[in-house]
């Protein structure tokens, strides 16, 4: 059990660093403080994904969402590097996620 506290400390410390540089002007067109974005967006969608048992079909569902949501706003923040969305995209993925991985609703 302290193993999996340490991380998720780990993981909240490192989404909410790479989320608050994602936002501030010096790294505002940075490609890849978003690709570490999502790529945090992943993990955790996919340890949420992993973490309920097999009839929590609801939830692995929001799970796979919030995965899904970060490769939208990879894609998005590509395609056009100042769009807000994909920065929207990615920030729900993360920090939803976070909420969704921590609370399990």
């Amino acid at each position: 059990m302290g193993f999996l506290l340490i991380i998720f400390i780990a993981l909240g410390a490192a989404s909410l660093i790479f989320q608050g540089l994602m936002y501030i002007k010096q790294f505002h067109l940075n490609l890849g403080v978003r690709t570490i974005n999502a790529i945090l967006g992943l993990i955790i969608a996919y340890i949420a994904f992993t973490s309920f048992p097999e009839g929590d079909t609801m939830e692995k569902t929001v799970a796979a969402a919030l995965g899904v949501s970060a490769v939208i706003g990879l894609v998005l923040s590509f395609v056009k590097r100042e769009a807000l969305a994909g920065k929207i995209f990615l920030s729900l993925s993360v920090l939803g996620g976070l909420v969704f991985l921590f609370f399990g609703m």
